[in-house]
């Protein structure tokens, strides 16, 4: 276990996976992908996301993308690594390949595939805490998982050394907004993780976001996030708008597509890589 050493703050991208032909990593296009993100304005790269696909790819492969990452842009960006699985040992597991590649942080959803009652999904939680080699980040994606975080949880686990932070993409402002309150004054950064409820999570004290649209326009996220800093709240609030129009023209694309969600998600990916000069294969 390590104290927590940073603060989690800024554009966190959920790095997209570039693909080789025979579907395993192209850790060249990972490398190129995380410079030009880290150039055009990320603070932060989570590699072994739900955007990187990390539940297709085996542990060897996750911690090679990672790897590739820290060679590519040093310490000029905070690297989280998606620990996630099924149990306890396999996510620390993941925790250690992931440090061992250059990893800051390690993020975890509640474990999945088996049913848990919330004190077992609680309990494993803060085993992970108690004996990761790397802080934690406490991810909550209920669409994922099939359950979420409790706020009371999160009170809790705030005050733990290990504990770093919290990535909520419940889409539940309420329940956002409650975390915050909870947490308010702790060495205990809140992320959010939905592009409709930047605005309302910032004014209230978000520090950082994590968006799979970082991925085609971190600029734009930049420049969100040094309003909110500065407190240039009807800037926030012109730029909220112009993210929710970018979320509305993938739905809308997404509505004439054939395929499920995040294979669409992924074409649209490539075909914008593509319009700023990248030429990746994601699906």
């Amino acid at each position: 276990m390590t104290d927590k050493h940073r603060k989690l703050e800024g554009v966190i991208v959920p790095l997209a996976v570039p693909l080789q032909a025979d579907g395993d990593i192209d850790c060249d296009g990972v490398a190129k992908l995380a410079r030009w993100l880290v150039d055009n304005g990320a603070d932060g790269l989570f590699v072994a996301g739900t955007t990187g696909r990390f539940s297709h790819f085996s542990p060897r492969q996750n911690a090679e993308a990672c790897s590739a990452v820290k060679e590519a842009v040093g310490d000029r960006a905070t690297i989280y690594g998606g620990a996630c699985d099924s149990g306890l040992f396999r996510m620390l597991d993941n925790a250690e390949s992931l440090k061992l590649a250059g990893a800051d942080i390690a993020v975890v959803t509640g474990p999945y595939y088996l049913s848990y009652t919330t004190a077992e999904s609680e309990d494993v939680l803060r085993h992970v805490a108690e004996r990761s080699p790397l802080p934690v980040v406490y991810y909550n994606i209920p669409e994922f998982v099939r359950y979420g975080l409790r706020p009371e949880f999160l009170e809790e686990m705030a005050e733990h050394p290990n504990v770093a932070g919290y990535k909520d993409s419940t889409g539940d402002l309420a329940h956002h907004l409650d975390v915050l309150r909870r947490t308010k004054g702790k060495a205990f950064d809140v992320l959010i993780g939905k592009e409709m409820l930047l605005a309302d999570a910032f004014k209230e004290g978000a520090t950082g976001l994590v968006l799979s649209f970082t991925n085609l326009n971190p600029q734009l996220y930049a420049e969100f996030v040094a309003a909110a800093k500065a407190g240039n709240w009807p800037r926030v609030d012109e730029l909220q708008a112009d993210i929710a129009r970018i979320v509305e023209a993938y739905l809308a694309y997404g509505r004439q597509q054939p395929h499920a969600v995040f294979s669409n998600l992924m074409n649209y990916f490539e075909g914008e890589f593509e319009r700023v000069g990248f030429r990746f294969k994601l699906v």
